[in-house]
């Protein structure tokens, strides 16, 4: 290795002319791909102590990362020209009488010790080694994060920003809009003494288009996640797998989130749901509230009706930024809280199927919103089957199943 270190190799054109039939085929190309065979086949030829690089410590190097040329022809003048006479052996010397003579020295006994083999033969792991057939495993790798996570997603409903965002700067600006006075004023006082030599009257602050300094804000959401989450049918189902898309939605589009949740164990009234609302699911409150655990009753009634009154207000009152909701709900429609023991916060008897009728109400007044897009995400539940799908038919909402988990994962 240290010898490999003082060897300093010169790289003949013919490598390099041969570096750029392994890449040249690729699907993606990139420069980088160039220099890492080149820096392989390099450290290959320094460990095999050549002065050059030649075609054939790149094909070795190619081997090694499993890469095919484009126009691969074979080498055949770094081959040795064989013969194609055949090769009499040559018959051997006698040995001479001196050479007989000659005194040989004898090899100390070497002791044996004796090796017991075992009764049974102790099978040897086996190691499958599968060379990939595309070295690039980069090509074909699923995208795990967004391209641009810092960057702001292009607006879809309006050609610009509505300036009543929280302000988080200011920046330099060409026209009058939202100014930031006391930054424009500060800009034009550092140049007020050279402006005013051109002015008679000193007693006046000049202001130049340069000065001009506005509020950046942070864009309002022009898109809505509303969420009802029925904690209590959430047992032995995949619903994550199945919820996970539209949460990545709301990430790269900005949206803002609205969490209802219905029947969770820690909801300060028992017989209603209850609301979160965020700005970004990034919220650290939106995930305590997706990961809460069930309680004991299900007001789905009253969850649809507080999912009604938020999305009228949000895209029907003022001066309204909402443009489009995505409805999606986790529900096997089984509601046993009628809505007017939600708004009394006490259940009046008898109930009977009365939360259930109540839930496909207000879901009918659901379905009437224009912008809102609603899906319902069929836990498929063992008993009463059909309310999910009747719950999905009163919204105008789309169905997707949501696959039940295994044994060993309900265990």
């Amino acid at each position: 290795m240290q010898k490999a270190r003082q060897i300093y190799p010169k790289i003949t054109p013919e490598a390099i002319a041969r570096i750029l039939d392994y890449t040249t085929n690729l699907e993606v190309y990139s420069p980088r791909r160039e220099i890492a065979l080149a820096r392989l086949a390099l450290a290959y030829t320094r460990w095999e102590g050549a002065a050059e690089m030649t075609v054939g410590e790149v094909d070795a190097a190619a081997d090694m990362m499993g890469l095919k040329a484009a126009n691969r022809q074979q080498q055949t003048e770094d081959l040795p020209d064989v013969s194609s006479e055949p090769v009499t052996p040559q018959p051997r010397q006698p040995q001479t009488r001196e050479e007989n003579l000659k005194p040989t020295k004898s090899k100390p006994a070497t002791v044996r010790e004796p090796v017991y083999q075992s009764d049974e033969t102790e099978p040897q792991p086996t190691i499958a080694f599968k060379v990939p057939s595309n070295p690039y495993s980069e090509d074909q790798a699923p995208v795990e994060r967004e391209a641009a996570s810092l960057r702001l997603p292009s607006r879809r409903f309006h050609l610009k920003a509505v300036g009543r965002g929280a302000i988080i700067g200011v920046e330099k600006v060409a026209h009058f809009q939202d100014l930031a006075l006391v930054r424009t004023l500060l800009e034009a006082a550092k140049c007020q003494p050279i402006r005013q030599r051109s002015t008679t009257n000193r007693n006046q602050l000049l202001l130049s288009p340069t000065d001009l300094h506005s509020y950046r804000r942070v864009p309002i959401a022009e898109q809505m996640l509303m969420l009802i989450l029925d904690h209590t049918c959430l047992r032995d189902c995949d619903w994550q797998e199945e919820l996970l898309p539209y949460l990545s939605w709301a990430y790269v589009e900005r949206a803002s989130v609205c969490l209802i949740q219905v029947g969770a164990v820690d909801a300060r009234h028992e017989l209603r749901a209850q609301k979160l609302m965020a700005q970004s699911i990034l919220v650290p409150q939106i995930t305590a509230g997706i990961e809460a655990g069930r309680g004991k009753a299900t007001p789905l009634a009253h969850g649809l009706d507080l999912a009604l009154q938020t999305l009228r207000h949000a895209m029907q009152h003022g001066r309204s930024t909402i443009q489009q909701a995505v409805l999606v709900v986790i529900s096997d429609g089984r509601g046993n809280v009628p809505l007017e023991a939600s708004r009394l916060d006490k259940i009046v008897l008898p109930v009977g199927s009365k939360g259930v009728e109540d839930a496909l109400q207000v879901a009918q007044l659901i379905r009437g919103l224009d912008g809102v897009k609603a899906v319902l995400l069929n836990p498929q539940p063992q008993q009463y089957g059909d309310l999910p799908l009747e719950l999905a038919e009163a919204m105008g909402a789309k169905v997707a199943l949501i696959q039940p988990l295994e044994t060993w994962e309900v265990k």
